[in-house]
């Protein structure tokens, strides 16, 4: 009897754009150094194809200007795409997420140097103007790489892997944190006279990132240079006692000395700060809240006179309740009659289920 194969489903308009935009990227790195005009050109290459990615998600018509609405058309790569201002605008007004400010200025800079490089001439790029170029890739590459792994990590996801390799690669060669470190120094060297903590960042490599103490044992960092950024609570093990060990947001916690584990539904209990759970003043209490941050189901407890999600760890300073199964929750209750929460549908779905 012979052997059925399964039928490889082809790839999708996404996916090849994707790795389309992979492939620009990682020339236009390996041509920094070597060949600068080209590097600029095949960087913005890269860029504007990571803008539009999203789009194809969502549908294709999206990255075409509205007089080519043709499918036949697009796949023969005989269509009219929409410039940088309009994949701009439509994030913002079709998938209601816009750029952010320092993303799109970091990108434009990149567009505008790369059109100087198609349309006149360079003969030659000397030192200072290598370093220049580095300093714009290394704003643009940090926003993208912010964009691409934060604002549109569900999308691309299946490719994080490739995107950690060319971040590993670009730490190796020092290219692109170097040389935003080395235009951020004055600007953190007057944050640490004035009193700020920085320690060196687990993300590029440098000594950008920025630590505050949130409340008492809460603290959060966020990285100058890659925007790395994590928050961490301070706990003491509860089988051995070793005290301020770090539990990371969306992480379990496992002592450093006695190799104590804490399942994650065992959280709640050793962040909470409530003193009168499991007392005859329970039914009184506030929390367990649901997160409107991460959506965690009663993941919020009390904590240093406020309130913390055991998940995500961020900090809220009051609570609010669900005005339809008075569940408590950490956004605003406003419209939940109608329409509920983030764990329930409110009046109207279950009205609707009627």
């Amino acid at each position: 009897m012979s052997k059925i194969s399964a039928k490889k489903e082809p790839a999708s308009d996404f996916e090849n754009l994707v790795r389309n935009g992979i492939d620009f990227l990682t020339k236009a790195i390996s041509q920094l150094e070597s060949e600068p005009k080209h590097s600029v050109i095949n960087f913005y290459t890269g860029v504007e194809i990571f803008l539009k990615a999203p789009l194809v998600h969502e549908h294709w018509t999206l990255v075409v200007v509205d007089r080519d609405l043709n499918r036949q058309n697009y796949e023969a790569g005989d269509f009219l795409s929409v410039s940088f201002d309009d994949a701009c605008t439509r994030l913002a007004t079709a998938l209601n997420k816009p750029l952010q400010k320092t993303a799109k200025e970091a990108f434009d800079k990149v567009r505008k140097h790369r059109n100087r490089m198609v349309h006149f001439y360079h003969s030659g790029i000397n030192g200072k103007q290598k370093e220049a170029i580095k300093l714009e890739q290394a704003q643009a590459w940090f926003e993208l790489n912010r964009f691409i792994t934060d604002t549109w990590r569900e999308e691309f996801k299946p490719f994080q892997s490739e995107f950690r390799r060319m971040e590993r690669d670009l730490i190796n060669n020092n290219h692109y944190a170097k040389a935003k470190f080395n235009s951020l120094k004055k600007k953190i060297d007057g944050m640490k006279n004035g009193g700020h903590v920085f320690e060196d960042c687990p993300g590029c490599g440098t000594s950008a990132l920025h630590v505050e103490e949130e409340v008492e044992d809460l603290i959060t960092s966020a990285c100058l240079v890659c925007f790395h950024s994590d928050k961490r609570v301070k706990l003491d093990c509860p089988a051995c006692g070793k005290a301020n060990q770090s539990l990371v947001a969306y992480e379990s916690f496992e002592c450093k000395k006695c190799g104590h584990k804490v399942s994650d539904d065992d959280l709640f209990d050793l962040i909470d700060q409530n003193t009168v759970r499991g007392t005859k003043d329970d039914l009184d209490s506030d929390t367990p809240a649901n997160c409107d941050e991460c959506q965690s189901y009663h993941s919020v407890c009390e904590y240093q006179e406020g309130y913390v999600c055991t998940n995500c760890l961020t900090y809220f300073d009051h609570l609010e309740k669900c005005e339809w199964c008075n569940d408590p929750m950490t956004g605003s209750s406003a419209d939940t009659y109608a329409l509920g929460c983030e764990h329930c549908d409110g009046y109207a779905g279950n009205v609707g289920d009627d």
